[in-house]
């Protein structure tokens, strides 16, 4: 399954090599995670709860039965099913927690009296867990699309818990949380959209959790990176990806390790990043000096002063954004920067030794037309 994911992120390097060439990094990347958004009100959660209260058996076939022939808890004519899924005993009580994932009703409310076409549907999510008398209910989430869920090792102090991993946009990013159940119900322990989450989202990105025997599981997260500094069309074959892995410290997962793959893009980044720091030195590492300074006795205070007389808007606050020209076209890897008044178009050379150095660097400039000036009705008045 890893060899599968890394396949699916180094499509975007197609001259990257194997992933044995992957490069750690302890920097982090601007962050990319929004900010943690309001859940729906969730209207079916009293009925959830008294349905569940019901089933007086810790018996999962009746269980089932009863949430499945409830129309109030399954939607109705034209809604899609509920299903529950067995996450495994995990409060030691012979008895399987499950997830009732129930279609979020009214789906097509406030849209102008005019039904929307081809929404795709949304879920309610609930922990079901057997309390030695009936099963209780506890939400887990409400007005979800896609999602995963599982059971994952908290360590010998958290114990048994619970992953959930929803996915959202267009290429798609991951939302981790994480649960325990205590006194039967399901409490949230972490939720990557909070403000204080140290969490960053990788461009369909795919989660996963990987067991470490008694201690907690850690989350590893790959896919393509968002760099900040140099903006790549999400939905372009361009970028570097990245594969990031958290560990659980009791609280929150916290990142622990990156592994970026090596490609023409990360070299970009890299380079751009390092100027960007007026850090010479680590920019320095990301050419081949000889070629790209065009000298046989290259030094580092040779390219400091390059770089200042000729590409000094490396050093400003600038946001560069990578290009979208044919795979294996001679301007493959150009990027651009746009200003007020002019317009940059960067042509780069890479090394063919598998380390994607940088070994010449051109920029050709087009200065932009002047906007007119708007005739409105305050620009009348001043000619009179």
């Amino acid at each position: 399954m890893a060899c599968a994911l890394w396949i699916v992120a180094w499509a975007y390097c197609p001259n990257a090599g194997h992933l044995t060439g992957a490069q750690e990094q302890e920097e982090e990347l601007p962050p990319a995670n929004g900010p943690a958004k309001e859940a729906p009100p969730d209207a079916l959660l009293p009925r959830v709860v008294a349905l569940a209260a019901t089933v007086t058996k810790p018996d999962v076939n009746s269980l089932t039965q009863a949430f499945q022939n409830d129309p109030g808890v399954s939607g109705g004519k034209g809604a899609p099913p509920n299903t529950l899924t067995s996450l495994g005993d995990l409060e030691g009580e012979g008895v399987p927690e499950m997830v009732l994932r129930a279609p979020l009703q009214d789906l097509e409310a406030d849209y102008g009296g005019v039904p929307a076409p081809d929404l795709p549907p949304l879920w309610n999510l609930y922990l079901l867990s057997w309390n030695g008398t009936n099963w209780q209910a506890s939400p887990l989430a409400s007005g979800v699309g896609d999602f995963t869920v599982r059971a994952i090792s908290l360590g010998q102090q958290g114990g048994a818990g619970i992953a959930l991993v929803t996915e959202e946009g267009n290429p798609a990013t991951t939302w981790p949380s994480v649960f325990q159940v205590r006194d039967h119900a399901a409490v949230l322990l972490w939720d990557s959209q909070a403000d204080e989450s140290r969490y960053e989202p990788l461009l369909g990105g795919h989660m996963d959790f990987q067991s470490r025997g008694n201690a907690a599981a850690d989350m590893v997260i790959t896919g393509r990176a968002d760099p900040g500094l140099l903006q790549f069309d999400p939905a372009g074959r361009r970028g570097f990806s990245a594969r990031a892995i958290y560990h659980w410290d009791g609280k929150a997962y916290i990142p622990s390790k990156t592994v970026y793959s090596p490609c023409q893009d990360y070299t970009l980044y890299r380079f751009i990043a390092a100027l960007h720091l007026r850090d010479f030195r680590s920019a320095y590492a990301w050419i081949v000096p000889g070629q790209f300074l065009h000298t046989h006795s290259p030094t580092l205070d040779t390219f400091r002063d390059l770089v200042r007389e000729t590409w000094p808007e490396f050093l400003a606050n600038n946001v560069f954004r990578a290009g979208s020209m044919p795979a294996g076209s001679p301007e493959e890897y150009t990027f651009e920067l746009s200003l007020p008044e002019k317009h940059y178009l960067y042509r780069p050379t890479f090394s063919t030794d598998g380390k994607f150095l940088l070994t010449g660097l051109q920029r050709s400039q087009e200065t932009l037309p002047a906007e007119p000036v708007p005739l409105g009705p305050q620009a009348v008045g001043n000619w009179q």
